[in-house]
């Protein structure tokens, strides 16, 4: 049985190559409306049921670290899985070809914006683009739950309870409850014998030369950010890599949970941006596919061009990777522990009502309107029982926006 495990695990690993990873990445960065959760759809969608180059397992842990780190959500899942399949050249390039198609689109609207004071208006032609977004992320969930929950009726519960609280509220703090509460119930729900000796490891974790100096520069970097230090510098392009640097080391939850600070920061404290350009830097973030954390590129060209915008969207979203793949070492050197796993068994119940209750909040987001509902329904079934590509999901809901939008 472990021969045929690992010889399909080799299977699966020869069907990786690094181009493998940067054009599936770059398609589904081409594609990923609707915040991380829609992301991770995509990439179970794409990897796991079409390619079979990626296990559910792999995502799911992907989620559980990225929840408990800080930065852009997204991204750090995409860097997980990178260099879970190729190391850290294969984070690199997943995370840049996840980030291409937003920040290249983005670093053309900040350049129309602030040259011809463009106002970039589609939310009529995006319409349909929620309903299909909710309906494949809602697809995925209930795939995750047939593989990884099935007529566990304990599970389910906790499942079902995590669906409520998170439809219920958004607070990320509660959602780290969930994850805690989601580890305990796995120790009770497996009747793991609590035994301190499970913990030790296989081996030691060791940090190299290098990872020791990034720590040593991320810890500079911090206290320089917080203290506010870096408001003494004289260039911008240092500035800019210090505060988004600051932020993607700092602040927990994902994209909107640090908005309003970002807010508070860019238009309040440091005075960057006016009040309208940093709403419609979010209006144009959310217009476009990828984290909506790729304002940053918007904000990075304003202060100084097409560097800033570079250096921006870098600080931003490299260092939380960098954070997550040395964090992924210790997990993986944990996770096949006993104790690990049962409690891994119990997270995976939390994190696939997280993923159920995504997409039912991003659905209520959206006015209800016929139309919507036929289109959700019609997604959700083409998802879910007839496994059509969310690529072609999506780009279909647009070209109904266009349809409806121009020629109705």
């Amino acid at each position: 049985m472990e021969l045929a495990i690992k010889s399909i695990s080799m299977a699966k690993s020869k069907k990786v190559t690094l181009g493998y990873l940067f054009y599936t990445f770059l398609k589904i960065g081409a594609v990923s409306f609707g915040g991380y959760m829609a992301l991770v759809s995509l990439v179970q969608k794409i990897m796991v049921d079409k390619d079979e180059t990626l296990d559910n397992e792999v995502i799911i842990d992907s989620i559980t670290v990225a929840s408990l780190i800080p930065g852009p959500l997204a991204v750090n899942i995409v860097a997980y899985i990178g260099y879970h399949l190729k190391g850290k050249t294969g984070a690199l390039l997943s995370m840049i070809g996840v980030l291409l198609p937003a920040s290249m689109l983005m670093l053309l609207l900040a350049w129309l914006y602030f040259s011809y004071a463009y106002k970039f208006e589609w939310a009529n032609i995006m319409h349909y683009v929620v309903a299909v977004v909710s309906a494949i992320i809602l697809s995925t969930g209930f795939n995750l739950y047939k593989k990884e929950i099935g007529k566990n009726y304990k599970k389910a519960l906790l499942c079902l309870f995590t669906i409520i609280v998170m439809v219920l509220t958004s607070s990320y703090l509660i959602t780290l409850g969930l994850i805690a509460l989601g580890a305990i119930m796995g120790l009770i729900i497996e009747r793991s014998n609590i035994n301190l000796n499970n913990l030790k490891s296989n081996g030691s974790f060791k940090l190299n030369a290098i990872y020791s100096a990034v720590i040593s520069l991320f810890i500079i970097n911090e206290v320089l950010f917080i203290s506010g230090t870096y408001k003494f510098f004289n260039s911008p392009i240092l500035k800019i890599s210090m505060v988004f640097s600051g932020i993607s080391l700092s602040l927990f939850g994902g994209g909107y949970v640090m908005i309003p600070i970002m807010q508070s920061l860019f238009v309040n404290e440091l005075h960057w941006l006016t009040r309208q350009e940093f709403i419609d830097a979010i209006a144009f973030s959310q217009a476009t596919p990828g984290p909506i954390l790729v304002s940053a590129t918007f904000i990075g060209y304003k202060l100084a061009g097409v560097m800033g915008a570079i250096i921006a969207t870098a600080a931003m979203f490299a260092p939380s990777a960098i954070v997550m793949i040395m964090v992924s070492k210790l997990f993986k050197k944990t996770k096949d522990h006993s104790l690990a796993k049962d409690m891994i068994a119990g997270v995976k119940a939390v994190v696939i009502g997280l993923i159920i209750a995504s997409a039912i909040r991003i659905l209520y987001t959206q006015p209800f309107s016929f139309g919507i509902a036929l289109v959700a329904i019609a997604a959700l079934i083409l998802s879910f029982k007839y496994k059509v590509s969310p690529v072609y999901l999506i780009v279909a809901s647009i070209s109904i926006g266009i349809i409806t939008n121009f020629l109705i």
